[in-house]
């Protein structure tokens, strides 16, 4: 049982931390122009279960990579949000980016999943100056080309497609590596499960696979 130390230390720290972060939503709503509105909500409860409760009421959440050494409670959030809402969510890469969605990269493979994202991001899609959608293959032209090809295509917006015979190994990197020299700025991807989503896009263990940089991934589970 902790200590009536303990306990005070520990919100103590709960307090500091919550205030730091607040002093950074402030600054940041105040860096925007022009002006908008927005909430800051604060709950206490398991990590975990709210986020993901919070992230299946929300239209879009947006994700933060943990870090190796950031707190257990950091990637408790992240897994609720990622693995137990029914939610669509855009994971932030590590390092700040010039644009965003101005050249979305669908990675494209047949899903219930990947068809709804497609479907909620469709206005945003309809404003990109070009799209790429990577296909992974068995076999050379064993995939139909999608008809979101050609209904983008129809709207005067350049689509180019990026076949590729998937690999025995590393199918992942080279959907980052493809998605990277296309000179993508936005890798729209569709269902992922909690064993094989991020090991599947990169290789190696998820928790070091968070820690290199990529593209931000817009996806939904």
């Amino acid at each position: 049982m902790p200590s009536a130390d303990d306990r005070e230390r520990f919100e103590r720290d709960e307090t500091d931390r919550s205030v730091a972060l607040h002093g950074i939503f402030e600054e940041w709503l105040a860096s925007l122009q022009p002006p908008k509105s927005a909430e800051w909500c604060e709950m206490s409860g398991v990590p975990r279960t709210i986020a993901a409760e919070q992230a299946g009421q929300a239209d879009l959440t947006v994700l933060g990579r943990p870090l190796a050494d950031d707190p257990d409670y950091v990637r408790q959030a992240f897994d609720g949000v990622l693995y137990d809402a029914r939610a669509t969510v855009l994971i932030t890469p590590l390092r700040c980016r010039q644009t965003l969605a101005r050249h979305p990269v669908i990675a494209w493979y047949p899903s219930a999943s990947l068809e709804q994202l497609i479907t909620e991001a469709r206005p945003l899609l309809e404003q990109a100056s070009q799209i790429t959608v990577i296909i992974g293959e068995e076999r050379e032209n064993e995939e139909k080309i999608p008809d979101i090809v050609q209904e983008l295509r129809s709207v005067n917006i350049p689509v180019s497609v990026d076949r590729f015979i998937i690999p025995t190994v590393g199918v992942g990197e080279e959907v980052r590596k493809r998605a990277l020299s296309a000179g993508g700025d936005l890798l729209i991807m569709g269902a992922y499960t909690h064993s094989h989503f991020l090991e599947w896009l990169f290789g190696g263990a998820t928790w070091d696979i968070l820690a290199h940089d990529t593209l931000p991934i817009l996806t939904h589970h």
